[in-house]
């Protein structure tokens, strides 16, 4: 038995086969793959080559936004724009002849000291190109990559012929997310990423108490604002946990059994997963995730639910009260 959960799943990199190239070109690649090339203690030692020669990049293209802000997944991956940032000036470092563009639909640097970084990174030759590639080829004897991109900025069609071109891909919710939200009926988001009680007020909680999520779990975010929010789910658990007894409260649902038609409406709309349906029973109220909103109660179409310490004699009591006073 535990006391409480933390869900950390983390994510799952979108691999865009049958987009730019990837996987029918040689010399087109993810960022993961990138990172592996550049990490000293991976294949490469971090040195960048190409994959269909080994030869230095000389023209080397980013390209944004891949698989994430379509129709099928319209939320931003939110850490990208930095990683292309990123990788890009240590491409330069290593290669500072080389001629390095990023294409880009939006640059999102909101972060502190973001901004102040992705003006270094144009200060060091890094050409921006906001907008989106339209048509891309491979030249079968050089293998290197024909790209023609549209530039909203200067409004002309721009064609680059690159050595390496480096896809950032969207990042998608873990496979144990949607397993795991199964398992402890979670609710998740159209795109399978976790949803919390509130995002402004109660971004960590879950509906069922006691269980808190973190990190790209519930969403996209970088590395800071994944900590922050693990250490927030942290203290959570923390102040639920540390006294060693719960307090429940005490304005609940309370089911009729007599009146229940089992129609599974408070079960639907229940935003806490308090209420289930028995075959035998009927309605039966989970008194420790009950938070006694009384949505429960609006719902049911035979008045078989009320909540504790507002039933309506008791409110119809008070109001005579206050009126045999006037």
């Amino acid at each position: 038995d535990v006391g409480s959960i933390i869900i950390a799943t983390g994510w799952d990199m979108y691999e865009p086969f049958g987009e730019y190239g990837y996987g029918e070109f040689d010399n087109v690649i993810t960022q993961v793959q990138l990172e592996r090339m550049l990490a000293p203690n991976g294949p490469l030692e971090g040195h960048v080559r190409r994959i269909s020669d080994e030869k230095k990049p000389e023209e080397i293209v980013f390209i944004q936004c891949v698989g994430s802000r379509v129709k099928e997944r319209t939320y931003c991956s939110g850490v990208c724009c930095m990683l292309g940032l990123k990788n890009a000036k240590l491409l330069k470092e290593e290669f500072p002849d080389a001629s390095i563009t990023i294409c880009y639909i939006d640059i999102r640097v909101n972060e502190k000291g973001f901004e102040e970084y992705y003006q270094r990174a144009k200060d060091t030759d890094i050409r921006m190109i906001r907008g989106k590639v339209g048509e891309i080829s491979e030249d079968p004897e050089t293998k290197n990559i024909n790209i023609r991109v549209y530039s909203s900025l200067t409004d002309e069609i721009i064609k680059i012929d690159a050595d390496l071109v480096i896809l950032s891909s969207a990042a998608l919710p873990s496979k144990g997310t949607n397993e795991i939200a199964k398992v402890l009926n979670l609710d998740t988001n159209i795109y399978g990423f976790l949803t919390e009680s509130h995002f402004g007020l109660m971004p960590q909680e879950t509906k069922t108490k006691g269980i808190y999520i973190a990190g790209f779990a519930q969403g996209p975010k970088n590395i800071a604002y994944s900590v922050s929010q693990a250490r927030a789910a942290a203290s959570k658990v923390a102040e639920l946990t540390s006294p060693g007894e719960v307090e429940i409260e005490l304005i609940t649902a309370q089911v009729v059994s007599e009146y229940c038609i089992s129609c599974r409406r408070c079960e639907k709309e229940c935003p806490k997963n308090a209420i289930k349906i028995d075959k035998e029973i009927g309605a039966f109220v989970d008194t420790i995730n009950c938070d006694g909103c009384g949505i429960c109660a609006t719902c049911c179409p035979t008045q078989a639910i009320d909540i504790l310490y507002y039933r309506d004699y008791q409110l119809f009591a008070e109001i005579t009260g206050l009126l045999g006073g006037v």
